[in-house]
């Protein structure tokens, strides 16, 4: 047999030379009528096969990665953990998030983060930072009375020995007293019968029915408090005292006395709750403008 010449031949015969064995007829086959051959299959049989196939490997990943998700469920506390990085780069976990549904579009909150925050405003200051923050503007109003009184009496006024007693002298006095009120040396408890003295939070908000009340009001105004037994007699004492020293006793009485009264009595006002420091405040000038008859001005 000759070679192919040209290029039509040459393509006939490699068609030939690559056949495969088992032709599939691209034509459509008749409805309804059996294959011609045993074997013989069409395309839409092989398209069928390989959708089987292919929804068999589907099924079968499917199921594999449901039991590995299972498997990491069972592994793993439920539900889903919340966790954070500290100041040293470590991944520190939080606690676990609630369960929030996907369509409500909020963000997931965790127990422990919002527990911390609502625990966050009624966290005491450090000991130190909490007597600080009160003796030092005390030590600057006893300054003030100090500079006033001699300004008032004193034909000259020695500053430099005046911020001096208030540093070296009033600031450490000071601090200590605050310190040993507030606890911080020795820690008070009440026990037994004067539990009640014990403070006791009273929030205003959110307004309901029991805060219109007479009993409310009292609590709001007058809690009973061991500050108030320990902080009212001293502050009526020291503001009747004070009154009576500048009304009544020499210059260099006031410049010495007012000063210390005048701190220490304020002191004691700002120590206790709302009606008792108008007490401690408003007695005083009561009893020395009706009872002794001192003007206010």
């Amino acid at each position: 047999m000759d070679a192919p010449r040209n290029r039509k031949q040459r393509r006939a015969a490699a068609a030939a030379s690559t056949a495969p064995e088992l032709e599939i007829p691209l034509a459509t086959p008749p409805r309804g009528q059996p294959p011609k051959k045993t074997g013989e299959r069409t395309l839409y049989d092989i398209i069928a096969e390989r959708q089987n196939e292919l929804l068999g490997q589907q099924a079968v990943s499917q199921a594999a990665l449901d039991a590995t998700i299972d498997k990491a469920q069972s592994s793993q506390p439920k539900g889903t953990r919340f966790v954070t990085v500290d100041a040293s780069g470590q991944v520190v976990d939080a606690g676990e998030i609630d369960q929030v549904p996907m369509n409500m579009g909020s963000r997931k909150i965790p127990k422990e983060a919002t527990q911390l925050a609502e625990d966050e405003p009624n966290r005491p200051l450090p000991p130190f930072i909490d007597t600080v923050l009160l003796s030092m503007p005390l030590t600057t109003l006893h300054l003030t009375l100090a500079y006033l009184a001699a300004h008032q009496y004193a034909e000259s006024i020695d500053l430099p020995r005046l911020l001096k007693e208030s540093i070296t002298i009033t600031f450490p006095l000071l601090t200590f007293l605050i310190h040993f009120a507030h606890g911080h040396i020795v820690r008070f408890r009440l026990s037994g019968n004067l539990s009640f003295l014990a403070p006791q939070p009273v929030a205003i908000l959110p307004l309901t029915r029991d805060k219109f009340t007479f009993s409310f009001l009292r609590r709001l105004v007058f809690p009973p408090s061991l500050r108030t037994i320990v902080f009212l007699p001293p502050a009526l004492l020291l503001g009747a005292h004070l009154i009576a020293i500048t009304n009544g006793e020499p210059y260099y009485a006031v410049m010495k006395k007012a000063p210390a009264f005048g701190t220490m009595w304020i002191w004691c006002i700002l120590e206790m709750s709302f009606g008792p420091a108008v007490i401690g405040a408003l007695g005083p000038l009561a009893w020395g403008v009706w009872w002794m008859g001192y003007g206010i001005f």
